[in-house]
């Protein structure tokens, strides 16, 4: 199978600073997407998802970058990576989402975890929007 990215963007009227805050903080990430513990914000570190999936930070590129896998179809091993980038824009910041490795997941669920996290990032990025909105991170 060819390699499929999802790609979703949102400006967010907001600096670079409290994007990035809102993306690669616990108590942030709890706030608009959902429970995620880890110890630091360093690659390799060991991501737990309020749902009880696992995952791991691969990539820190403070203020423009930070990306992590995840296994979204347990108990499959396979994981996608999902990064977020950060653009300044006269609006605020462009953040834009993708993931990638749907193909490394079976067939009876590839494109059903495909639609599923198209649709979740699109809510995910709008929450992030509207939590950074209501508050100041």
């Amino acid at each position: 199978m060819e390699a499929v990215v999802l790609e979703r963007s949102i400006v967010i009227a907001a600096d670079r600073e409290r994007v990035w805050r809102a993306i690669t903080t616990p108590e942030h990430l709890a706030k608009w997407f959902e429970p995620i513990r880890f110890e630091r914000l360093a690659v390799g570190e060991t991501l737990t998802f309020g749902w009880g999936g696992e995952g791991s930070i691969a990539l820190v590129e403070p203020m423009d970058r930070f990306g992590f896998r995840w296994q979204i179809a347990p108990p499959h091993p396979a994981q996608t990576l999902v990064v977020f980038t950060l653009e300044t824009v006269p609006e605020g910041t462009r953040i834009t989402v993708t993931e990638q490795g749907f193909e490394a997941l079976p067939d009876e669920v590839r494109e059903i975890r495909f639609q599923d996290n198209t649709q979740g990032w699109e809510h995910m990025l709008d929450s992030l929007s509207a939590y950074m909105t209501s508050r100041e991170p």
